[in-house]
């Protein structure tokens, strides 16, 4: 994708975007979950924050960060997300970007679906964000 389609995708979705080294980066929304009333009934919707979070295990309390000589650290124990066939809208932002790989599992069968997951780039990029240190998955 041309990086000027991913821009207007990103305003598409209201995503805000900062200039650092001269390099366009995503930031992520500071809230997990947007709630939204319709018909008088609550409706949540996981942000891209919450899915990102869930990507590398730090959205269950399993995922532990821990602190050495004033930094922080995180030591994934996972670093993938499988969707169905249609995929995901803001993980599909997020590989476009370049922050995530992405790959058609199962084609051609009912179980088709789409496997994300952080490359380097990416969890320096999440790491960033989170104003931690992403260690590769173990």
């Amino acid at each position: 994708m041309e990086n000027q389609t991913i821009i207007e995708s990103l305003k598409e979705f209201g995503i805000e975007k900062i200039w650092r080294d001269k390099m366009e980066r995503l930031i992520l929304p500071k809230e997990e979950y947007t709630h939204v009333i319709r018909d008088g009934k609550q409706i949540t919707y996981c942000t891209m924050r919450q899915k990102a979070l869930h990507v590398v295990g730090l959205d269950n309390g399993r995922g532990r960060i821990y602190t050495r000589h004033g930094r922080r650290f995180y030591r994934p124990y996972r670093n993938d997300f499988d969707a169905p066939r249609s995929g995901d809208k803001d993980l599909d932002i997020l590989a476009d970007a370049g922050y995530m790989d992405r790959k058609i599992t199962h084609p051609g069968t009912e179980r088709e679906g789409v496997y994300y997951s952080f490359n380097r780039i990416g969890l320096d990029w999440l790491g960033e964000q989170l104003g931690i240190h992403i260690f590769d998955e173990e």
